[in-house]
């Protein structure tokens, strides 16, 4: 069992990212935070911040570089013997690239940082825990722990540590009543992609990252209840399941892929061009392909549209449907009346972006409207062939149907897709 109220926490990383979120949980708690992390002035931010919030617990804060032996024993003498109720080990950076291509030394401090420090402070604080028979720690593992990572090898592997080694203290220590949870999130919005270092908005891991408040509400709820693996997120769960039951040189190769793609591939899963001509000005035609709450009037493959978010003019910004078995977050990413309209739509196992282009046609009166979109992801990748062709069969009746919403007879000319 865990007592927060007017206990101690210790919470590595805790200038940015899930460490700052964290460490701002566990204060509204009521407990009082002994902060680490390598930037002194955010780190000093982030203290101030929770202060603020809670100014009714204590803050104090170590910068210390965790790659290195003495970072760590600086924090560890910082602490005392003062009694440690929670220990978050969220410090942690990562890299990407061929193995054969990195730089040791940052590799060796990746080491450190991810593998080495986390025993070192389990350590220092788990046998008080045991002792007093409550308490607990979390520690940031990661969803890519559940396979190997070709291009992220190191880190890859020091989550798969982090993962195994949580999993042993969980059973080890769950009989004097402390608890031990691996958190392992996928990509999430906190600062870890720009600290890798490398462009890696080309790869289909890492092409969307979720938002950190449901991941620290699932870790902290897993830390409660005591549960040895926390997973946040249905697509991460399956994600999971899926490297168990699938031969690991598979299973390798695919993650290759995923991680891999556009460095090694150079190609999308799948591209599909639609075009057709609609004898109906342009103005019209954009207004009704923007108006994404008029959808299932006229667009035969789309179920329901809910709007999520509106801008201060009342333009839709996000949305969420259905489109034949899959369920779409979509988020507009361009407007330019009446010449383009942009959006971004990510389901379970698939990625999709797609811009509508409109002009104007040699007689003046019609509309020529083109459809470029790429899918990226386990979904179009498994699927490739029958994906594709379902693909551009629906962006087309889409299109027929868009005609026949302006109210007029249509022409079309397709152009399929080169996958």
């Amino acid at each position: 069992m865990i007592h927060y109220q007017d206990r101690w926490a210790v919470v590595t990383g805790a200038s940015s990212g899930l460490g700052r979120g964290l460490a701002a949980r566990l204060a509204e708690r009521g407990m009082s935070l002994v902060l680490t992390g390598r930037n002194e002035a955010r780190l000093e931010e982030a203290a101030l911040e929770i202060r603020f919030a809670a100014p009714r617990v204590k803050v104090e804060t170590v910068a210390a570089d965790l790659a290195t032996q003495s970072g760590v024993s600086a924090l560890i003498d910082h602490v005392g013997d003062r009694p440690i109720e929670v220990l978050v080990n969220n410090a942690g950076f990562g890299s990407y690239g061929a193995f054969a291509e990195a730089d040791p030394d940052r590799e060796d401090e990746e080491i450190a940082v991810d593998v080495s420090a986390v025993v070192t402070l389990a350590r220092a604080f788990l046998p008080g825990m045991i002792e007093r028979r409550s308490g607990g720690i979390l520690n940031i593992a990661s969803t890519i722990s559940f396979q190997p990572a070709p291009y992220q090898a190191v880190y890859g592997a020091s989550k798969a540590f982090v993962l195994s080694f949580s999993q042993a203290l969980w059973a080890e220590a769950r009989a004097a009543g402390v608890a031990v949870t691996a958190l392992c999130p996928g990509p999430t919005r906190t600062g870890f992609v720009d600290a890798l270092r490398a462009d890696v908005a080309h790869t289909a891991i890492y092409s969307r990252l979720a938002e950190p408040g449901p991941v620290i509400e699932a870790g902290l709820r897993g830390l409660d209840k005591g549960r040895a693996v926390v997973i946040p997120g249905l697509r991460n769960w399956l994600v999971a399941q899926t490297a168990r039951f699938t031969p690991r040189e598979w299973m390798t190769l695919i993650t290759a892929r995923l991680l891999g793609a556009g460095k090694k591939v150079g190609r999308p899963s799948i591209v599909v061009r639609n075009e057709i001509l609609i004898p109906a000005p342009a103005e019209r035609l954009w207004d009704l392909l923007t108006d994404v709450e008029s959808w299932p009037s006229w667009y035969r493959a789309c179920r329901w549209v809910h709007v999520e978010s509106t801008d201060s003019a009342g333009r839709v910004t996000s949305f969420r449907w259905k489109a034949h078995p899959v369920e779409l977050f979509s988020t507009v990413v361009a407007s330019n009346r009446p010449h383009t309209f942009t959006i971004n739509a990510k389901g379970l196992g698939v990625f999709a972006a797609r811009k509508f282009t409109f002009r104007p046609a040699a007689d003046g009166l019609s509309t020529v409207v083109v459809s470029d979109e790429t899918q990226v992801g386990p979904l179009p990748w498994f699927g490739r062939a029958f994906v594709a062709r379902r693909l551009h069969a629906s962006n087309q009746t889409m299109f027929e149907d868009l005609a026949r919403a302006a109210g007029r007879e249509v022409a079309t000319q397709a152009t399929p897709a080169a996958a």
